[in-house]
C-alpha cells in the first residue's frame, strides 16, 4: 500500500478483497464509477435539504391550531383516530426515509474518502472532477434551498426610521424578502507616537 501520491493503473485489491483492479480497462471503469459516485454524492445534498423541508411541512401541517375558543379536549371519533394514525405513519415513514438517506449519503462519503486514501493520482482526479461537476450541476439549487431556509428562520425585528430607510424589498422566484443593506463605516484610529 502506497503512503504517497503515485501514478499507475494497477490498484490490486481496491476497497474490497475480491475487487481486483489490474488491467487498464478495469482501472478506467473504476475511475468512471468513482466519478459518477462523486456526482451522486453532491446530488444527495440537495435531496437531504428537500427531505428536511418536507418533514418540517408535515410536522407543521399536523400540529393543531389552538385558539382561546377551542376546546381543550377534542372530540374523539373514528375519523380523528384514523387521521391521527395516518399523519403519524406519514411522519414515521418520512423520518425513516431520512434516516436511510443519511446512512447512504454517509456511507458514500466514507467510500469516496477511502478511494482517495489509495493515493492514486488518477483516482483522486476522477473524484475531484466528479465532485466539481456535481457541484456545478446541483450547487445553484443547493445554495437556493439553503437561502430559502435561512430566510424562513430569520426573525422580524422592529426597525426604527433609520433602519427602515436602509431596507429594500425585492421579488425573486415568488419569494418576497426584505433585505437590509450593508452600509460602510470609516473609522479613524489615532495613536500617539509616544506609545510606539
Amino acid at each position: 500500500m502506497h503512503m504517497w501520491f503515485w501514478f499507475g493503473n494497477n490498484l490490486g485489491n481496491f476497497l474490497l478483497p475480491g475487487y481486483n483492479v489490474a488491467t487498464p480497462s478495469s482501472f478506467f471503469c473504476t475511475c468512471l464509477g468513482l466519478f459518477a459516485l462523486a456526482i451522486l454524492y453532491e446530488s444527495m445534498k440537495v435531496l437531504q435539504i428537500k427531505l428536511h423541508q418536507s418533514t418540517l411541512t408535515l410536522i407543521q401541517s399536523q400540529s393543531p391550531t389552538l385558539s382561546e375558543n377551542s376546546c381543550l379536549l377534542p372530540r374523539i371519533s373514528s375519523k380523528s383516530i384514523r387521521r391521527y394514525i395516518s399523519l403519524h405513519c406519514a411522519q414515521w415513514s418520512t423520518w425513516s426515509f431520512q434516516i436511510f438517506h443519511w446512512f447512504v449519503h454517509t456511507s458514500l462519503g466514507y467510500l469516496l474518502m477511502l478511494a482517495v486514501m489509495s493515493y492514486n493520482i488518477y483516482v483522486n482526479i476522477a473524484i475531484i472532477l466528479g465532485g466539481g461537476i456535481g457541484y456545478w450541476i446541483f450547487g445553484s439549487k443547493l445554495i437556493e434551498l439553503n437561502m430559502k431556509q435561512f430566510f424562513k428562520k430569520q426573525t422580524l425585528i422592529n426597525c426604527d426610521k433609520e433602519c427602515a430607510d436602509n431596507t429594500t424589498s425585492y421579488q425573486g422566484d415568488g419569494l418576497t424578502v426584505t433585505e437590509q443593506l450593508v452600509t460602510e463605516t470609516n473609522v479613524e484610529i489615532h495613536i500617539s507616537r509616544d506609545t510606539c
